[in-house]
C-alpha cells in the first residue's frame, strides 16, 4: 500500500517517513488506532515504504519488484499475524499462515476491515478468535532468520489483544531483537494489551479520520458530492463504516434495535420470544455488535435530550428512532439502559447463553421503562 491511498492521517504519514528516513526504524511499535482509523493500512504503507527500492521523498515507487509483493501481500520478509480459530480436522496447530489465502483476499479489498468482518470472512461463526502461543513461538523463529531480499524481516500483528497473556512469549524478542527487524503490533484497545508489552513497544495513537478526508476519499470512489460529507459525518472517523454508508445508510441493527423495543416496551411477548429465539443465533460477535450500536443510538439519544440544536451522527433512520426514544424516556432511564447493555455485552464476552441474555435484557428494559 502506499501512503497516497491511506486516507487522511497526514501527521502520521510525516511522522513515519521521518523514522524511515532516520535509519533508526524502532523494533518495536504498537500502532494505537480507534476503529477505522487506519491502523493497519498505515502499518502497510510503512513497512513498504521500508523496503521499497526505488524510494521517494514522500512515497514508495510502487513499481519496483519489492513494491509489486508488498501490494500483493506476498513479500517474503513482510509477514503477518491475526486473530484465527482452529481449522477443523487440522494434523498441526493452527497459524495464521494457515488463512493467508483468505488474508490477502480480504485486506487487498479492505485494509479497514474490522475483526468481526475478518473472522466472518473465514467462517468463524460465533468462535472468538484467538493468537496462540503456537502463534507466538513462529513469530519467534520466524524473526531469526534471515531476510530473503530485503535488509529487514518485518511483522505485523493485527488486533493484537487477541495475543492476552500469551504475549509474554514474546518478551525475549521485544528485549533483545535480532538485527535489522521490525515488529509493528496494531491494537484498539491498550488496556487489554499486556503492560510488560507495552513498556517495550514505542507506541504510536492513531485518532480518528477527518471528516473532510474521509469525504474526499468517498468522492474519488464515485460517491455524489451532495451525499460525501454526510456519510463522513456519520462514520465518525471510521472509514470501514464509511464505506458500508455507502449503499445504506442503515442495516440490520436498526431493524433489530427497533423490533427489540417495541416488542419489550408494549410486552408483546409472542413477538419477543421469537425475536430473542431468532437472534441468540447470531452468534456472540455479531450480538456484540449489535449491543455496541445500540449504546450508540442511546447515547445520540441523551445528546439530543440535552444539548440545544445538536446534530447526531445518525442516518434518517436512525434519528427518527432517537426521537422515538426520547419520546417515553428521560436522563435516569437512558443511563440505566446505557448500564443495562454494557452489562450484557460483558455477559456475552464471557460466553453467558445468549438467549438468557437477550431475555433477561428485555425484561429489565420493560422495567426501566415502566419505573419498576
Amino acid at each position: 500500500m502506499l501512503f497516497k491511498d491511506v486516507i487522511g492521517q497526514t501527521e502520521i504519514k510525516q511522522h513515519l517517513l521521518d523514522i524511515a528516513h532516520s535509519g533508526t526504524i524502532p523494533h518495536a511499535q504498537l500502532f494505537l488506532s480507534q476503529h477505522g482509523a487506519g491502523g493497519l493500512a498505515l502499518a502497510l504503507a510503512f513497512t513498504q515504504y521500508i523496503i521499497c527500492e526505488n524510494k521517494q521523498a514522500e512515497d514508495s515507487c510502487g513499481t519496483c519488484p519489492a513494491c509489486v509483493k508488498a501490494q500483493k501481500l506476498v513479500h517474503p520478509d513482510i509477514h503477518f499475524t491475526y486473530p484465527i480459530i482452529a481449522k477443523k480436522q487440522s494434523p498441526h496447530p493452527s497459524l495464521s499462515t494457515d488463512y493467508i489465502q483468505e488474508w490477502r483476499k480480504e485486506i487487498i479489498k479492505n485494509a479497514y476491515i474490522n475483526e468481526l468482518e475478518w473472522l466472518q470472512s473465514i467462517d468463524a461463526e460465533n468462535k472468538q478468535g484467538n493468537i496462540t502461543s503456537d502463534e507466538a513461538r513462529n513469530i519467534i523463529k520466524g524473526l531469526n532468520l534471515t531476510a530473503f531480499e530485503a535488509n529487514y524481516k518485518i511483522h505485523i500483528i493485527w488486533m493484537a489483544e487477541a495475543l492476552a497473556k500469551e504475549g509474554n512469549i514474546l518478551l525475549k524478542l521485544l528485549e533483545e531483537p535480532p538485527a535489522n527487524t521490525v515488529l509493528i503490533l496494531i491494537a484498539e484497545n491498550q488496556e487489554e494489551i499486556l503492560p510488560t508489552i507495552l513498556s517495550r513497544c514505542q507506541i504510536l495513537k492513531i485518532n480518528r479520520i477527518d471528516d473532510d478526508a474521509i469525504a474526499t476519499a468517498l468522492l474519488s470512489k464515485g460517491v455524489p458530492q451532495s451525499n460525501t460529507q454526510h456519510i463522513a459525518y456519520l462514520a465518525d472517523g471510521n472509514f470501514n463504516e464509511a464505506i458500508k454508508l455507502i449503499d445504506s445508510e442503515t442495516g440490520a441493527n436498526t431493524r433489530l434495535l427497533t423490533q427489540w423495543l417495541d416488542y419489550s416496551i408494549n410486552l408483546k411477548t409472542g413477538e419477543l420470544l421469537k425475536w430473542t429465539e431468532e437472534n441468540a443465533k447470531l452468534g456472540r460477535e455479531n450480538l456484540k455488535s449489535f449491543l455496541e450500536y445500540t449504546t450508540h443510538i442511546f447515547r445520540e439519544s441523551l445528546m439530543l435530550m440535552h444539548i440545544p440544536n445538536y446534530v447526531p451522527r445518525l442516518a434518517n433512520e436512525e434519528n427518527n428512532l432517537a426521537l422515538r426514544i426520547n419520546k417515553f424516556m428521560n436522563h435516569e432511564k437512558l443511563a440505566k439502559l446505557l448500564e443495562l447493555i454494557n452489562k450484557k455485552h460483558y455477559e456475552i464476552e464471557r460466553n453467558v447463553s445468549s438467549k438468557m441474555v437477550l431475555m433477561d435484557m428485555s425484561l429489565h428494559l420493560y422495567k426501566i421503562i415502566r419505573g419498576k
